[in-house]
């Protein structure tokens, strides 16, 4: 009897639950369902979370997923998407956004919106939709601006990285903050959240602001 309403349940057309996707729009029910190989209606007693998980987790636009349960018969799919972090120069007079992790979220040709700051004085080579970026200086960058609450980093404009391998934030404001060596830029951290959030509540009219010594230095405008 219990083997025979097993079969019964898992038959085409027999309806059960319903899916509930959260954190994406590139994402829908009718997706999960082609990810578990079968037809709508919603059975979730055919579908495998298991599947459903690890087909997402391999999407190279999400950055993770996770697919669980709740009463009554809801299939909850959780998405956090990738977001770009920088543009990187690359090969063919390209252009690369590259999320906090270091994934490639896209190749182009140019510059196309103003979602994440270009960073300057590093090129990738060859690079592809899904690769990983190699170059350390580029994931210590990456590191710092995903320590950065997202206001902080929509009002950085570029990122500058000389022969030197000394590092700038180029602000909106109009001028750069020094953080210098890009290697030991993480120990900047604490003080540069400092720093711009006191900027942010004045109007300060400044050349530069230098962040390179244990005491920040700002080069107002004469």
């Amino acid at each position: 009897m219990l083997a025979a309403g097993w079969h019964w349940v898992r038959q085409p057309g027999f309806a059960f639950g319903s899916i509930n996707v959260e954190g994406s729009d590139k994402v829908t029910a009718k997706d999960i369902l082609q990810i578990s190989g079968v037809q709508e209606p919603v059975n979730l007693f055919v579908i495998s979370p298991w599947q459903v998980q690890k087909a997402l987790t391999h999407d190279v636009r999400f950055e993770k997923a996770d697919v669980s349960y709740s009463w009554p018969g809801v299939m909850r799919v959780k998405i956090t998407e990738r977001r770009p972090a920088v543009y990187l120069a690359c090969s063919y007079n390209g252009y690369a956004k590259v999320d906090y992790t270091g994934v490639v979220m896209e190749v182009s040709d140019g510059i196309k919106d103003a979602n994440a700051p270009v960073l300057s004085g590093i090129f990738t080579g060859n690079i592809y939709f899904g690769d990983r970026i190699g170059e350390k200086q580029v994931l210590l960058i990456l590191e710092f601006l995903s320590q950065l609450d997202r206001d902080t980093v929509a009002h950085i404009s570029e990122i500058a990285v000389d022969q030197q391998n000394n590092v700038k934030f180029y602000l909106q404001y109009g001028y750069p903050i020094l953080l210098g060596d890009v290697y030991k830029i993480m120990d900047k951290l604490n003080l540069f959240v400092t720093v711009f959030n006191e900027i942010k509540a004045k109007n300060i009219q400044a050349e530069f602001i230098d962040l390179t010594f244990t005491k920040p230095y700002i080069k107002l405008k004469q």
